[in-house]
């Protein structure tokens, strides 16, 4: 009762002694608002306004006098009162002042300057300026409301998130962590403590996503997801434009530069302030805002360390929370739009599963940087996971917290921990973030097992309709292992299917499992599967509802998987195949002709991720950010012992690449080789995926392009015992006709060429070889209405045919996304 009648005074008496006047100043003959103008209020208290000029202030006593001033405007002093509810403040332009600056200088002062700090960049940025250093930071991050109230109020009928957040705080995290840098091996952060109240659980999509960028020397700056062009970047000029606002009176004097993106429509920027030193043209401190269908705000603040003439960051505070409509901007990896910040899939729903947001909640956090050690030379350990997190770091005491804070914990923080676990109940939230993580590999949690969506329904012109059932155990039912099947049955081909198998989890941590499984199906001829790289769940395949050459196998497997560094991770295994047919076909091997066949193979497969940042949890490992290149490679060997009839090596490896940009263009490289030698049955050699039906009618051959695939190479046409391809995709920026109708053009080229030695072994089936090297190139504009499109591609170079329609295919694009 006590402490309740306090917290009570304490806001009673807040009101007493300061009230909040907010604001906005404009240019008086255009009505336009002025970004960053300066605000005196007595002596030694200085803000700025706003993007959209609007301000805050807090006014002590009952009258008072603030002085507003702004680079070619004449200063205004104006009078408020305690009786003031809102303040406009219209300055005019001084031009003839202006103009003597432009003439006097004969060029923009702003870019001078500018060009002197990017070329200063590699003196001032930590990163290059330094060969290792070290620091901890501590961070709060919060989701919270503007209103302020700390009561519970039960509301089970409320959405999840509405429940939340209209109660007042609803999220808090802390975090402290050490970070090291060194210039050669990159940097690495350790998370020593972390905890999320009232989650049984610690949410680790916090961690993901960004939120407080170390540097804006780079030249993207990376921020929830988004990348902005930066405003020190070498084509920075390209991208903004510059204006002197004013020149600070401290002891290390700064220009404060005021920055404007020139090509939002094109590419996505920030703008803001920079606090540039007079001498050393080094960032002292910096602000970046956006307004419009989100307001979002960043603060850097950086500390001068004389022994090495260098600012480095002290800490930095990031906002974000519903606009009042306006322009379109970037965050969250996409474009929010006026009036759709509710609908909108963002960091929010993320965390809490629900898309419902309200108007007044608001995202804060905010980081501390302390014990900096600028001259560390330390070894970085285990430097394939940029963030590792402590087995301990989510169980530490509160002493532990009690040390390391560098913020205050304050009233409503201590309140939110005992107020949320309720709130997280009675909305079932750690339910939905079970969901989303399910369906992030395929599948949907039903109790103790989680259904495997890819099992339920495809179709096949050779199965037809195809239904099952399938999936696997998952923690509720055994921390230690899993149990995992499918059955699923084709109505064309009347067979029933299956798998059973086994998981057994030697170390979570390091993905070292022991599988064990059992599997009767059907596998089209010639393709090459990785055990590592392949995503099994896709909404839809396009190639799949075409093929018509596949074999029968049973299948008995064991293998061990092991993630060696979190950039690498590999797969071994061991498996015996009966093999049948499902169409006439026979391999001549040694006098012998072969229609059934037994193989006994071992197999090992890797993916590396060189570029690639992830994130080390005490259970898993967890791609924080996919970057390329990145490999893929598997080599296997069939014995004609141990019970196989065949002794055959088949090797592939592929290589992926694709550069993105600013303006949302992109360009994609797959390049992919496969090699085979020995005793190979024509299943089990290679095709360059296929995806074009053997018809007459163009329009009959009409189907959905694949990724990878040749959209104009019919299927079972080529076979090849080696083979490469490549496939170059480059895409167009969005073409913005509306905010809803903004289409994709995409320009294709694939090239394969591939031979193959002894055809005639391979009887009952014709079919040609890629010695002369295939080509084909073609268009697509996709993203016309609801994820649909429609592309086109035409075959030319050695394998052209003579009649037109023959060499041309003409497709539908289908651009989904969970």
């Amino acid at each position: 009762m006590r402490s309740s009648l306090l917290i009570i005074l304490f806001f009673f008496c807040s009101g007493l002694f300061a009230q909040t006047i907010p604001g906005r100043v404009i240019n008086k003959q255009t009505k336009e608002p002025l970004a960053y103008a300066e605000i005196q209020l007595g002596e030694d208290t200085q803000v700025l306004t706003n993007i959209d000029g609007s301000f805050e202030i807090q006014l002590e006593k009952d009258l008072d006098s603030i002085r507003f001033s702004y680079v070619g405007y004449k200063t205004l002093k104006v009078q408020i009162s305690k009786d003031t509810r809102y303040l406009q403040v219209g300055m005019t332009p001084v031009y003839e002042q202006l103009q003597t600056v432009m003439i006097s200088d004969g060029k923009n002062p702003a870019d001078l300057i500018i060009e002197k700090a990017i070329k200063n960049r590699e003196k001032n940025d930590p990163e290059k300026a330094l060969p290792g250093f070290k620091y901890k930071a501590y961070t709060k991050f919060i989701i919270d409301n503007e209103l302020g109230n700390i009561e519970m109020i039960a509301d089970s009928t409320s959405a999840a998130m509405q429940t939340i957040i209209n109660e007042g705080r609803g999220y808090l995290s802390e975090r402290v962590s050490e970070h090291l840098y060194d210039q050669k091996r990159g940097g690495k952060e350790k998370v020593l403590g972390l905890r999320t109240a009232g989650f049984k659980d610690p949410v680790y999509n916090v961690l993901a996503m960004d939120i407080n960028p170390f540097s804006l020397y780079k030249k993207d700056y990376n921020l929830y997801k988004t990348e902005y062009a930066g405003p020190l970047a070498d084509n920075a000029f390209k991208n903004y434009e510059y204006r002197i606002l004013d020149t600070t009176a401290t002891e290390r004097p700064a220009y404060l530069v005021y920055f404007k993106p020139k090509r939002e429509k094109v590419v996505a920027g920030l703008e803001g302030i920079l606090y540039l030193d007079t001498v050393s043209f080094a960032i002292q401190k910096a602000k970046a805002q956006l307004l419009g269908a989100i307001r979002l705000e960043v603060n850097h603040t950086y500390k001068y360390y004389p022994e090495k003439d260098l600012w480095f960051p002290a800490g930095q505070s990031t906002k974000i929370r519903p606009g009042s409509g306006g322009k379109e901007i970037a965050v969250f990896g996409g474009t929010i739009q006026m009036g759709a910040v509710q609908q909108k899939k963002g960091v929010l729903s993320t965390i809490f599963g629900s898309e419902e947001i309200s108007r007044d909640i608001y995202l804060n956090s905010v980081t501390s940087n302390y014990e900096i050690d600028l001259d560390y030379t330390g070894k970085i350990e285990n430097p394939g996971a940029e963030i590792d997190i402590n087995e301990v770091a989510v169980s530490k005491p509160e002493e532990f917290w009690a040390a390391n804070r560098q913020l205050e914990y304050d009233v409503r923080d201590k309140a939110t921990e005992k107020k949320v676990d309720s709130l997280l109940k009675a909305g079932n939230i750690e339910r939905k973030i079970e969901v989303k993580k399910a369906m992030a590999s395929g599948s949907y949690p039903l109790g103790f097992w989680n259904v495997d969506l890819s099992k339920i329904f495809k179709f096949s012109n050779y199965e037809g309709i195809r239904l099952g059932f399938g999936g696997s155990t998952n923690d509720r039912f055994s921390e230690k292992y899993n149990l995992n099947g499918y059955t699923t049955y084709g109505f064309k081909d009347e067979v029933l299917k299956y798998s059973a198998g086994t998981q057994i989890y030697l170390n979570k941590k390091t993905g070292t499992n022991l599988n064990f499984s059992i599997t009767k199906d059907i596998q089209e001829a010639a393709s090459f599967k990785y055990l590592k790289g392949e995503n099994t769940f896709a909404i839809l395949v396009p190639r799949f509802v075409n093929i018509n050459f596949y074999y029968t196998y049973n299948r008995y497997a064991a293998g061990l998987e092991h993630r060696i560094t979190p950039k690498l991770d590999t797969q071994f295994q061991i498996a015996r195949e009966e093999i049948t047919q499902t169409r006439a076909y026979s391999f001549l091997h040694e006098g012998r002709s072969y229609e059934e066949y037994n193989l006994a193979k071992a197999t090992l497969s890797f993916i590396w991720r060189p570029f690639s940042k992830f994130l080390n949890t005490p259970e898993s490992n967890i791609i924080l950010e996919k970057e390329f290149p990145q490999f893929t490679g598997q080599i296997e060997q069939s014995f004609s012992s141990f019970g196989g009839d065949f002794n055959f090596t088949r090797i592939g490896f592929k290589a992926e690449h694709e550069i993105k940009r600013l303006d949302r263009s992109r360009t994609e490289f797959i390049l992919e080789g496969n090699y085979g030698f020995g005793d190979l049955p024509l299943t089990h050699t290679f095709h360059a995926n296929p995806n074009n039906p053997d018809r007459e009618n163009v329009f009959r051959r009409f189907s959905i392009a694949g990724r990878n695939s040749f959209e104009t190479m019919y299927y079972n046409e080529f076979f090849s015992d080696r083979q490469a391809t490549i496939h170059i995709r480059h895409q167009l920026r969005p073409f913005i006709i509306s905010k809803s109708f903004q289409p994709e053009m995409v320009f294709i080229t694939r090239y394969a060429i591939g031979d193959f030695d002894n055809q005639d072994k391979h009887q009952d089936i014709a079919f040609n070889t890629l010695n002369h090297g295939y080509a084909e190139s073609g268009i697509e504009l996709n993203k016309i209405l609801a994820g649909f499109g429609l592309g086109a591609a035409y075959r030319y170079g050695g394998y052209h045919l003579e009649r037109f329609k023959k060499n041309f295919a003409f497709k539908f694009t289908l651009q989904l996304q969970l």
